[in-house]
């Protein structure tokens, strides 16, 4: 069955390659490129006009009386991380909505705009409130662990909190496809995945294996994985919470 999500997610994907991946790039630069202009701001406040100047030695110590701002500036710099942690969750609603309009059909990268605008802020507002859930469930779990299995308990309670937080994957495809509000798709997500956790599991396992996989091939892994892969896998959890809710 998991390898069916594969296969379905595999001939969903191959009709409509061209849009997920316009849709993919989009997904994945617009944030970096939000990233980058933060660190050039903060890099050329202390002095560095250039990346490939950090990398010079002579340079950096020159500009070690401005280590101080710099640290200050940090904060900035979260900022914009921030920023573009939004705008890609934003936009990955909207990778959610081609995924479901795909398996109906064709899809265009145009829809992933129309998606995000539509569902873009539940998305967000979900996603803060899971990862606020996630720390504290991450945070309890790990220190607990570690007080009473040290030192493996740091390792231990990890890989605990990863486990439960499964229970927040379908989220995105109960948004898009039966405009679920914050809290509904939430309890949804939990509730289909506590019943099939195995299946579940096994599901981001695959995907994580050919991530994996896939990566160890030079240069073009990581762009396979982030182009290929990765829409592949937001169509099968679209197609999972389908037939599982």
């Amino acid at each position: 069955m998991i390898f069916e999500y594969v296969k379905t997610s595999w001939d969903t994907y191959k009709e409509n390659f061209m849009n997920f991946i316009l849709a993919s790039l989009i997904l994945w630069i617009i944030p970096s490129i939000i990233v980058l202009t933060g660190t050039g701001i903060i890099l050329g406040s202390v002095g560095i006009s250039a990346f490939t100047e950090i990398y010079n030695q002579k340079i950096m110590l020159s500009r070690i009386v401005y280590f101080i701002p710099l640290i200050i500036n940090m904060g900035v710099l979260s900022i914009f991380f921030i920023i573009a942690g939004l705008v890609y969750i934003f936009l990955l609603v909207g990778m959610f909505g081609m995924a479901a309009q795909s398996l109906r059909g064709e899809t265009k990268f145009q829809t992933m705009f129309k998606f995000a605008k539509d569902k873009g802020l539940t998305g967000i507002l979900s996603f803060v409130i899971i990862g606020i859930m996630s720390f504290f469930i991450f945070l309890i779990i790990v220190l607990g662990l570690e007080i009473i299995f040290s030192p493996y308990g740091t390792i231990i309670g990890m890989i605990i909190s990863s486990l439960v937080i499964i229970l927040f994957s379908l989220i995105f495809p109960g948004i898009v496809l039966d405009n679920l509000n914050t809290l509904k798709s939430i309890k949804i997500s939990v509730s289909i995945v506590k019943r099939n956790y195995i299946e579940m599991l096994s599901l981001l396992l695959v995907y994580l294996a050919l991530s994996i996989l896939i990566t160890l091939i030079p240069i073009v892994g990581l762009l396979i994985v982030a182009l290929v892969v990765f829409p592949m896998l937001c169509i099968s959890l679209v197609v999972f919470y389908k037939k599982r809710k």
